[in-house]
């Protein structure tokens, strides 16, 4: 009794009131593991680069501090960065968008009742599920004007335009790379629309045939507005696939002729592994970083807004 009644009213009040701020923000908790990895592994290393960015800096011995050289010479005089922003945006256009018209017109094909459909799904995905560095390799020597596939088929049929440098040709080697990752993830844009159409509602697809819609009409204006869902999606994932883009162009051209297929993470990796410039090469990290967080912004806001004031 002696000790219960030795316990100070105010600490007790104090536990009680600790106890009561823990229960309310107990989901705060739950937080904390995710919020100290991406301060770990994602802002630390931001912060990291940025630093990096302002100095001279081979990644073995001190730098100099250089303020905004790095950045100043990207504008202002850095061929091969502009190339890559250039090769950049093609790769965004001429990518994106034939993969999700082409990807539409076979899953749409797929989606009906003919014979052997999971077959030709199968195959038309499998590119999709291959390393980029054997694909790659593949295409290397389908293109090789010495032998390879398109080379062989222009000369037995007489179709001299087949047999050219692809990859080696300033004029043709971003083209070319373009090709190969539109063959790639085509399937990819399928599986996608796939899920999208069977997800249509069947009566309003009906409502179109018995209001007189051909195929091409109730395509347009019935099947393409409901799946903006998956056209956002796939714009999304192209536009941070473009930014990613390493692989594939390191295995067919490695960024060249003088810098003719050049893209940005290749560009990165050139000047930090093979030129020792690492100072150089977190500047354009961090160029790549505000692009991609401008693009993902505009499609959120813009395309986002967009389409939910249609739906």
């Amino acid at each position: 009794m002696t000790s219960i009644s030795m316990i100070n009213p105010g600490q007790s009040q104090r536990t009680l009131a600790i106890g009561k701020a823990i229960r309310k923000n107990l989901s705060f908790f739950f937080v904390v593991p995710a919020l100290v990895l991406f301060l770990v592994f994602v802002l630390y290393p931001i912060i990291y680069i940025f630093r990096a960015s302002l100095y001279e800096w081979n990644g073995l011995s001190a730098g100099t501090f250089i303020r905004l050289n790095n950045y100043i010479q990207l504008i202002t005089s850095d061929r091969g960065f502009h190339l890559a922003l250039r090769n950049s945006f093609y790769w965004t256009f001429l990518t994106i968008f034939p993969q999700m018209f082409l990807g539409f017109i076979l899953a749409y094909i797929l989606n009906s009742r003919i014979i052997g459909k999971n077959i030709f799904r199968m195959i038309f995905y499998m590119p999709a599920i291959i390393s980029p560095i054997v694909i790659g390799i593949v295409w290397e020597r389908i293109y090789n004007p010495f032998g390879g596939l398109l080379a062989d088929v222009g000369r037995v049929t007489g179709l001299a335009f087949l047999q050219q440098s692809y990859v080696s040709d300033p004029k043709l080697a971003i083209f070319s790379c373009i090709a190969v990752n539109v063959w790639q993830w085509t399937g990819f844009s399928m599986l996608l629309y796939l899920a999208g159409l069977q997800g249509l509602s069947e009566e309003v697809l009906d409502a179109a045939a018995v209001d007189g819609a051909n195929l091409l009409q109730k395509i347009r204006h019935v099947v393409w507005p409901m799946l903006r869902h998956v056209h956002l999606t796939l714009i999304l994932l192209g536009v941070i696939g473009t930014l990613q883009t390493f692989a594939l162009i390191f295995v067919l051209t490695k960024g060249g002729p003088n810098h003719a297929s050049e893209m940005l993470p290749t560009y990165i990796f050139q000047n930090a592994f093979q030129l020792s410039q690492m100072g150089y090469a977190s500047a354009i990290s961090v160029v790549l970083l505000l692009l991609a967080l401008i693009l993902s912004l505009f499609q959120v806001v813009v395309l986002g807004a967009r389409f939910s004031l249609h739906e």
